[in-house]
């Protein structure tokens, strides 16, 4: 491929066609954009307000992987009406000039199939080829009407920390994925294979719908820097300090594996899939949540002042902004040493 954007013919029939084919209940949305002109006119009347957010991935899935992380900043904010054709979402994606066109048109199918299951579409995709960029980025801003707007009361000491799911998948299931070959060497196939599907997790509108419901007082969609990240975002949104128990944060024996293997730390591994909650009972959310199928755990408190406290083993440390992620390190080692 020629760098700049897509001639229009790889475009018409990888990316405009994908969309459509892929698409079934969301077939009246694709009647906007044409190859050329990246814009989409939606009529929107009598709505409280209008919101947006967008989130960036790289490498493998990243169409899709940018589009869930996008959706779980919406949903964490308290929009709940984004299906029923309330919301729509726009995707930029990057490749190098040796991507292959069948590679565009799998990253574009599969992100095309998440979004018809949950009735947000796709309206916009401009893909460009850029002699600057090493692996395929993908950039996807979410636009939701607010009608049904949820209000959150922030959170305040004494509340509870919960986390849903496990750290670390977003980050786990892209090296394994980007490393499959080199960890079925030193692990079992079966659990390199289930790292990999961590992608499945990467939706928390199920868990922050329902606590919501529960009387959360505020949600944090954990993604880049780790669950640390996610923690320090949650914390320094509110004005508030917070103590964490690390043997209480939930993780999977394949991040540990493979954190393992490339001496990761999986604290400040991606974390996108897991949603921190914040409310006066955690308990009886865990409970509320795995009626649901979704599995969490109380991990800490919020408490008065800004200190952000780590405990592990009778000792404390303060947790500290992180600085990039793991992912960063996994891309600037060796191609030899991933691969």
């Amino acid at each position: 491929m020629n760098y700049g954007k897509l001639n229009e013919d790889i475009y018409e029939r990888s990316v405009v066609k994908v969309i459509k084919t892929n698409a079934k209940e969301n077939k009246q949305f694709y009647n906007g954009a044409e190859i050329g002109d990246f814009c989409a006119i939606f009529p929107c009347k009598q709505i409280n307000g209008f919101a947006s957010a967008q989130a960036t991935a790289g490498g493998k899935n990243a169409v899709l992987r940018a589009y869930e992380a996008a959706l779980n900043v919406i949903v964490a904010r308290g929009a709940f009406d984004c299906a029923d054709n309330k919301a729509y979402a726009d995707i930029s994606l990057f490749i190098p000039a040796k991507t292959r066109e069948i590679k565009v048109r799998e990253m574009l199918a599969e992100a095309v199939q998440r979004a018809d299951e949950l009735r947000l579409p796709i309206a916009n995709v401009n893909v460009q080829i850029m002699p600057w960029v090493g692996m395929e980025t993908a950039n996807c801003v979410v636009y939701t009407a607010m009608h049904d707007w949820v209000k959150k009361k922030g959170a305040a000491p004494g509340d509870d920390i919960v986390m849903t799911k496990w750290i670390g998948l977003e980050g786990t299931a892209l090296i394994a994925r980007s490393s499959f070959d080199k960890l079925k060497t030193h692990y079992p196939t079966d659990l390199v294979e289930d790292a990999a599907d961590f992608l499945k997790y990467l939706s928390v509108m199920p868990e922050a719908a329902t606590a919501v419901k529960s009387g959360a007082s505020y949600l944090q969609a954990a993604r880049e820097g780790g669950i640390f990240g996610g923690l320090w975002e949650l914390a320094a949104n509110n004005n508030v300090g917070l103590v964490v128990d690390l043997k209480s944060i939930p993780i999977r024996q394949e991040t540990v594996e493979v954190c393992e293997y490339f001496d990761f730390n999986p604290y400040e591994l991606m974390a996108g899939g897991s949603l921190l909650i914040t409310c006066p009972n955690g308990g009886d959310l865990v409970k509320k949540l795995a009626d649901c199928g979704i599995f969490s755990a109380v991990i800490g408190k919020i408490t008065k002042g800004n200190d952000r406290l780590i405990c592990h083993e009778g000792e404390n440390r303060f947790l500290e902004p992180v600085r990039g992620d793991e992912i960063y390190r996994y891309y600037t080692t060796p191609v030899s040493w991933r691969k």
